[in-house]
């Protein structure tokens, strides 16, 4: 065969990029869904618990924000952290920005919705925290972007730290 020979490692290469991706959205999904997010953490126990027909009301569930538990705390920035690295993964493979914040907002509320089917918790209000982190990576990689990639934050850093 006449051709290049590194075009199935690009391929491969393309193709390793869209797995860590879909597999870090598989892992969103597994956390979501799993009857227990600390259980599936702590002891790797995953076990699924079916609704076939939830209260779609419970999206709207204000009560159970309690700020002043840490533990709630920690799981809603973890909620921000999750999709905002699903979104750096996501706009590493579409070059618009925009499409990757619209498909992973979609996604959030997809998680939420599809909670309640597993009697689990799912809120509009994580949908909001879901999307702030979407936000807030989209603007670190605007940020980066514009500091010409990570080498130019690197070399901002060390201006800095020089005395």
């Amino acid at each position: 065969m006449i051709g290049f020979p590194y075009a199935t490692e690009g391929k491969n290469i393309l193709k390793a990029r869209y797995m860590i991706g879909i597999l870090w959205a598989l892992w969103i999904l597994l956390a979501t869904s799993n009857y227990n997010f600390q259980a599936l953490l702590f002891a790797q126990d995953i076990k699924f618990n079916i609704l076939l027909f939830p209260d779609f009301s419970d999206l709207f569930i204000m009560s159970d924000i309690h700020l002043d538990s840490k533990t709630y705390v920690f799981q809603k920035i973890g909620h921000a952290i999750s999709f905002g690295v699903l979104f750096l993964l996501l706009s590493w493979n579409i070059a618009d920005s925009r499409k990757a914040i619209i498909i992973c907002s979609l996604f959030a509320l997809s998680t939420e919705i599809l909670q309640l089917f597993f009697e689990r918790s799912g809120r509009l209000s994580d949908v909001l925290i879901d999307i702030s982190g979407i936000y807030l990576a989209y603007r670190l990689k605007n940020y980066i972007q514009k500091q010409g990639g990570l080498d130019g934050v690197l070399r901002i850093k060390q201006r800095i730290d020089a005395p």
